[in-house]
């Protein structure tokens, strides 16, 4: 079993930084045995797609050779797919990126709000997944994937966008996001967890078509106010619907956003440690790219994970938590 935690702060010291420091640091204390490698945006060098589709081309070679015993050994549905034969004509830190993805059984991506959004640079990262678009990588069974957003908190629009963006993204290269836990307002500045995270629902993929409300018209203003009113301006399928939304944003605009979703409260104890079957624990992981760390341990039979939510206790564990 081999996790990924993919950091998308463009900051090497903020709250994501610290919360995915805490992830790692759980997952070899928890999980000893398996292997981890956390891949920072902050300090890789990944440049924007440029939209070329040259990365359709099958090529003849994969793009990635590994030696007998290389701890970023390709996951089973990657090495069956033909993802390995679709290059990217961009030659820089993504190459790594890919063989930290390529290997994960489960992916971790810790994320802040930008403007209900991801930022830049992980935007970045996330665009430069199109070669795997071009692969039959998503026909085949998916891999899970977590996601926890991050932030100060006051923003009146959310991140659903954010989740929207993350998924299709992770979608081509083979994963599925099923949980979402939100920690805005949750951690400090200088990195101190003061509660724990709340489980966000995940939105149905379609948006508004797959919530049935997806039939609306605009209308002029008739000078009798119509237009400031939502339910005249944009007659959804459901006017409470409407009503609801207008009471609850003192910035509607006739925009057509989600209902605000009920949060629910992450209940469940954290998962006890693993008890280490050797004296040993698991070694950084050679090929690990700038700004990623790695291990590696024999795959058990068992898929025991993170405790997610778990309460900053300062502890680094075997050391491996700090940043580059």
């Amino acid at each position: 079993m081999h996790r990924v935690i993919l950091h998308g702060s463009c900051r090497a010291d903020g709250r994501s930084a610290a919360l995915a420091d805490e992830l790692f640091n759980a997952c070899i204390e928890e999980c000893p045995d398996d292997g981890v490698s956390i891949v920072s945006v902050s300090s890789t060098d990944v440049g924007p797609c440029i939209g070329c589709d040259e990365c359709r081309a099958v090529a003849e070679e994969p793009i990635h050779t590994f030696q007998e015993g290389d701890p970023l050994l390709p996951q089973e549905a990657v090495v069956e797919s033909d993802a390995l034969f679709h290059h990217c004509v961009i030659d820089d830190d993504m190459n790594e990126v890919r063989k930290h993805l390529d290997t994960a059984d489960e992916l971790i991506v810790v994320c802040p709000v930008y403007f209900a959004g991801v930022p830049a640079q992980m935007k970045a990262l996330l665009d430069r997944l199109q070669p795997y678009y071009f692969t039959d990588l998503r026909t085949r069974p998916k891999r899970p994937a977590t996601i926890h957003v991050v932030g100060s908190g006051g923003d009146p629009h959310g991140f659903e966008p954010l989740i929207g963006t993350v998924r299709s993204a992770l979608s081509v290269a083979g994963f599925t996001v099923e949980l979402v836990l939100d920690w805005v307002g949750k951690i400090r500045a200088d990195g101190e967890i003061t509660a724990d995270a709340e489980e966000y629902p995940l939105p149905p993929v379609g948006g508004f078509g797959a919530l049935g409300l997806g039939d609306y018209e605009f209308v002029e203003d008739d000078g009798e106010g119509g237009a400031e009113d939502p339910v005249a301006f944009v007659d959804f399928a459901e006017e409470e619907f409407a009503e609801d939304f207008a009471e609850e944003d003192d910035d509607w605009d006739g925009g057509m956003a989600s209902k605000p979703r009920p949060k629910l409260s992450v209940s469940s104890a954290p998962a006890k440690p693993k008890e280490a079957e050797s004296g040993e624990g698991p070694r950084g992981g050679k090929g690990a790219s700038r700004g990623s760390r790695g291990s590696r341990g024999p795959r058990p039979s068992g898929t025991g994970g993170p405790a997610y939510g778990k309460k900053n206790t300062k502890k680094k564990g075997n050391g491996r938590g700090g940043r580059r």
